[in-house]
């Protein structure tokens, strides 16, 4: 276990010594961040086999080599995970057992997983987490500078992942090119980009109604296991599964959808308009100090870097009627952005894995059989380290 971190703590420490790609980079130009926080995660997750009425017919799990994955943003923008904290645990029933953590790189947006393997476990509950400290940002952007930034010729290689479809962003669906020119008359490319972003992004608050929070909890529940705290915790928060997210598409054709779905139109609608554009899914605490999933979103600004955006908390700000060309809340400014850890850019991982019923950035292979009906139980914990290390000048 040991000598296994050891190897993946070098791998991430080579890559982030060496130049960092613009999925990564620091704002430059008119973007800025500033005011770093400091922060230890812990993302927890319970499995357990759903109890049938009789109990004689409660299913085990029956794993052997079983991967389980989580994603790691190691450089964002906004955000740096310290390399050498990455740690994982993992519980079958009560026994603690070694994790075999390894981090496996060349993803998209240079995401990394954190796989965890289960080398053989026949029983009905397992435990698994993964901690790391992270450092992030606030965000802000001088408008008037952005927006004379035209449209490149070419996007860097690095960030034309923010072009391609994925899983709940069907960018490449004809409903949202007769939008985007629905919305530019077929002048697109005479506005500039991040005027262009703009209309974009106040057309899908204007056409989308928000529903819900986008959090699916279960009933309150508890496991044996490891420490039990953890468990008792998250069953006191009637116990997260995950998201509710039906995706752009269907969120676009009945112009209803959670917050989630929200951002995936937003971000389909920016590809689909030849924007690279990323979701962000990532964890916040409420004012009760629960940390919760959380979304937004950010593009790629040629001599800036990538912009982020919270179009939910856009909504009802005044954006509907204000000038393109003014500066808006929480587009590009977003002061509370210290507050949030990203996760992952997607809300399924993206390998090839078993996401739970419903999207939590985590999957796994319950290999050599299929998850038989798993009870899931999310529970993400944030401890604030204060002040964060200020960009040398």
């Amino acid at each position: 276990m040991k000598h296994v971190g050891m190897i993946a703590t070098l791998m991430v420490l080579a890559v982030m010594a060496g130049f960092a790609p613009p999925s990564g980079r620091p704002p430059i130009g008119p973007l800025q961040r500033y005011e770093p926080r400091r922060y230890d995660l812990r993302f927890d997750v319970t499995l357990s086999t759903l109890q049938q009425l009789d109990a004689r017919d409660r299913q085990n799990y029956d794993l052997k080599d079983a991967p389980i994955v989580l994603p790691v943003i190691f450089l964002d923008s906004f955000s740096k995970v310290d390399s050498d904290s990455v740690k994982a645990g993992l519980w079958l029933e009560s026994r603690a057992e070694d994790p075999h953590l390894l981090l496996k790189s060349g993803f998209p947006f240079n995401t990394y997983l954190a796989t965890l393997t289960v080398d053989s476990f026949s029983g009905q509950s397992l435990r698994w987490q993964v901690t790391y400290g992270v450092q992030v940002w606030s965000s802000r952007i001088d408008d008037d500078k952005a927006a004379l930034i035209a449209w490149p010729k070419e996007w860097p290689k690095e960030v034309q992942d923010g072009l391609q479809p994925q899983k709940y962003i069907e960018s490449d669906d004809p409903i949202f090119a007769q939008e985007v020119q629905k919305i530019s008359g077929n002048k697109l490319h005479m506005v500039p980009p991040y005027l262009a972003a703009k209309d974009i992004i106040r057309d899908c608050i204007k056409e989308i109604q928000v529903s819900g929070d986008g959090t699916n909890r279960g009933e309150a529940i508890t496991f044996g296991g490891g420490a039990g705290a953890t468990t008792r915790a998250a069953a006191a928060h009637n116990s997260i599964r995950g998201m509710n997210v039906m995706g752009a598409k269907n969120a676009a054709l009945k112009k209803l959808g959670t917050p989630h779905d929200l951002v995936c139109v937003c971000i389909a609608m920016l590809r689909a308009a030849g924007i690279p554009a990323r979701p962000i899914i990532g964890t916040l605490e409420d004012q009760k100090g629960i940390a919760d999933f959380v979304s937004w979103g950010e593009f790629y600004l040629p001599e800036a870097g990538w912009v982020p955006f919270d179009p939910m908390a856009m909504r009802g700000k005044g954006v509907r009627t204000m000038d393109v060309r003014k500066a808006w809340p929480e587009f590009g400014n977003m002061k509370d952005l210290n507050k949030r850890i990203p996760l992952s850019y997607y809300f399924i991982p993206p390998a090839t894995v078993e996401s739970p019923q419903y999207p939590a950035v985590w999957g796994w292979d319950p290999r050599p059989g299929r998850d038989p009906s798993s009870n899931p139980a999310v529970f993400m914990d944030i401890t604030s380290r204060g002040k964060g290390v200020e960009d040398p000048q």
